[in-house]
């Protein structure tokens, strides 16, 4: 080996050492400021390094991809990304870059750009990521929005779900498409047609779901849009989720009122086929009594009610027959458990609102009740008489169901006619109610007693009023007062009864006592009817001087003494007459004793 061969290649070993050095310094510098300084990125990674995408000519969907950014260590990077071309558009985010490329103004061939990433404008640590566009034949592109309909409907439902497609043409040539459904329950407003380029106008086709004799739970479908050769996009699918959900009725408290309405969108109705109904529940015992109302409310429809109980059996049909008024009364509860209520129509497509309501039926509360004269505020007292033939019967009516109505009913018994029933209108409970009698017999004694009833019939027990004793009088009636009448005349001395001339008895020089008599009746209820008498020596005219003693009642014999002188030698002579009188001082004829003249003598003294 030469000197020089030897010289270069010991200089060749140097510098590939040198070189070997150098790097192993640099690499160790370059990890010790990472370790110093761990904020600082090596360089950029980016996925992906390149891009290749396609469109069609004239097309105005813009297509978009994605390049995710990242530093080479995982640090926090700041970065940089630009382009040239403007049929590309780049919006950064902070891990990734979006790029949009737009081929509407573009020929039919391949477009190139590079993106260019770095840390800083002065850096030179910088990606590329070349892009090519290629740009095809121009075509048709089929686009349906919205892109799927998820739904519900309730089982029975008479109400469709109709909803709008929207069939685009983003592309540069005419559009021909079909649609078509694969379920019967769907159908379309149209099957096919043609769209114009470029999105210059739209179609749109009505698809309508049709939920009637569909089953409970999820119904699955699919409209399949299909366009003619050359298109993009086709076939388009719309998938169809209908949701055909269970009828829950609504629990009801007893005593309860809701108002609502029947729509078409309701559940059909259970038990009557091809209607829509309102279902409700409530919980019962065994025992209970129940009622159910429904009303229709302007515009009314003709309202319908049915009744199922806790086993799912037929209990009860609709029990009225007035228009727009539907009702269950007085259903007695054999079964506990909970009863479910069609609330629905005669005719197939009824609908409108309704107040509906269920009630326990609770017996009445008892009426505190009095008695009054016509002019409804003076009372008339326990056993009393009115002057009047009309009496009113007064009481505040309660009832513990609070929407029931209630009537006073009164029964009113007699002497002459018996038993009589009268009743006033329904009132809403709490409500004070007068009840007037009228044509009440004259004369007569009455005896009453009341209740309370709603419109289910059922009533409180009776009330008697006056704490007394039936049958002992109420209340009086003498609304035409009468004269009494006047009985058998009789006149007593000291010996007992004489008879017409007969004499007194008695010591002369002494008074005697007369007592008059005279059987009394009197056809007015309490009178107390007293003899009145005039009584004169014979050949002195009655002059209207008389006497009167103290009443007694009708049928009884009214008295009344008095004291005559008996003369030392001759005997005086009287004749007398009377009348009776009741305490109004309505009285009898006058009526002589003995039937003889005047003149006559009827006793003497002695």
């Amino acid at each position: 080996m030469r000197a020089t061969d030897a010289t270069a290649g010991l200089r060749r070993l140097s510098f590939s050492i040198a070189v070997v050095l150098a790097l192993a310094v640099s690499v160790t510098t370059c990890r010790l400021e990472k370790l110093i300084n761990p904020a600082t990125a090596d360089r950029i990674v980016v996925n992906p390094d390149s891009l290749r995408v396609s469109a069609d000519s004239g097309s105005l969907d813009s297509v978009t991809t994605t390049v995710r950014v990242a530093s080479a260590d995982g640090v926090a990077l700041t970065w940089i990304a630009t382009e040239t071309a403007p049929w590309m558009t780049l919006s950064p985010a902070p891990d990734s870059l979006v790029v949009a490329l737009h081929p509407a103004s573009l020929s039919q061939t391949l477009h190139r750009d590079t993106i260019r990433f770095f840390t800083s404008p002065q850096s030179k640590d910088t990606v590329r990521v070349p892009v090519v566009f290629d740009i095809r034949p121009a075509a048709a592109h089929l686009d349906v929005s919205p892109t799927n309909r998820d739904t519900s409907a309730l089982v029975g439902s008479a109400q469709p779900d109709t909803f709008s497609l929207r069939i685009k043409n983003t592309g540069a040539l005419p559009l021909t498409w079909t649609a078509a459904p694969n379920a019967t329950w769907v159908t379309l407003s149209d099957s096919g047609g043609t769209v114009p380029p470029q999105d210059t106008t739209s179609t749109s086709v009505l698809a309508t779901l049709r939920p009637e004799g569909l089953s409970t739970g999820t119904q699955m479908a699919r409209i399949i849009f299909t366009a003619g050769a050359g298109a993009n996009g086709s076939p388009d699918t719309v998938p169809i989720t209908y949701t055909i959900q269970p009828c829950q009725p609504k629990l009801l408290t007893v005593d309860a009122l809701d108002t609502a309405s029947i729509a078409l969108s309701d559940c059909g109705a259970p038990h009557r086929a091809g209607r829509q109904a309102r279902l409700y529940a409530v919980q019962a015992t065994a025992g209970d009594t129940l009622s159910f109302q429904l009303s229709a409310t302007a515009p009314a429809f003709n309202a319908r009610l049915i009744l199922t109980n806790s086993t799912g059996v037929l209990d009860s049909i609709d029990q009225c027959a007035a228009v727009g008024v539907a009702c269950i009364r007085n259903h007695l509860v054999t079964v506990a458990g909970q009863y479910v209520i069609e609330a629905t129509t005669r005719d197939s497509g009824e609908t409108g609102a309704f107040t509906f309501s269920a009630v326990k039926e609770l017996t009445p509360s008892a009426p505190a009740a009095g008695q009054f004269r016509a002019n409804g505020t003076t009372a008339i007292g326990v056993g009393s008489i009115t002057p009047e033939s009309t009496v009113v019967f007064k009481a505040t009516l309660n009832d513990a169901n609070p929407q029931d109505s209630v009537r006073l009913e009164l029964e009113l018994t007699n002497v002459a006619t018996g038993t009589q029933s009268a009743s006033s209108a329904f009132v809403p409970r709490g409500t004070p109610v007068p009840l007037s009698v009228t044509g009440l017999t004259d004369n007569d004694r009455y005896h009453w007693r009341a209740r309370t009833c709603d419109k289910t019939s059922r009533c409180s027990t009776w009330f008697s009023f006056g704490g007394n004793v039936d049958p002992a009088p109420d209340f009086k009636v003498n609304w035409k007062p009468e004269n009494p009448t006047i009985g058998t005349l009789d006149q007593i001395g000291a010996n007992g009864s004489m008879a017409v001339g007969g004499g007194t008895g008695g010591t002369r020089t002494a008074n005697v006592t007369v007592t008059f008599t005279a059987g009394v009746t009197d056809p007015d209820p309490d009178d107390l009817i007293a003899i009145e008498v005039e009584y004169e020596r014979v050949g002195t005219a009655f002059d209207s001087t008389t006497v009167r003693g103290s009443g007694v009642p009708t049928g009884g014999t009214a008295t009344h003494a008095v004291s005559i002188p008996v003369p030392l030698l001759l005997n005086d002579t009287y004749h007398w007459r009377a009348r009776v009188c009741d305490q109004t001082n309505r009285c009898s004829v006058w009526v002589p004793f003995g039937g003889n003249a005047e003149s006559a003598t009827d006793f003497q003294s002695p």
